[in-house]
């Protein structure tokens, strides 16, 4: 998968920051916000890897 490194950074990414600080203030804003734009970030991520599938 030529985007793999990038994924996995992503992920560290999520688990290093956002997870410990999401324990912290889960319900905080801007948590809420870090998650619209991860949500985001990961439908880019799954459009751009079904059209390079297809």
């Amino acid at each position: 998968m030529p985007y793999e490194g990038e994924l996995i950074e992503i992920r560290r990414f999520i688990t290093g920051v956002v997870a410990p600080h999401t324990l912290l203030q889960p319900k905080g804003r801007w948590i809420r916000h870090l998650n619209t734009q991860l949500d985001s970030v990961e439908s880019t991520l799954d459009a751009i890897a079904d059209y390079i599938d297809a």
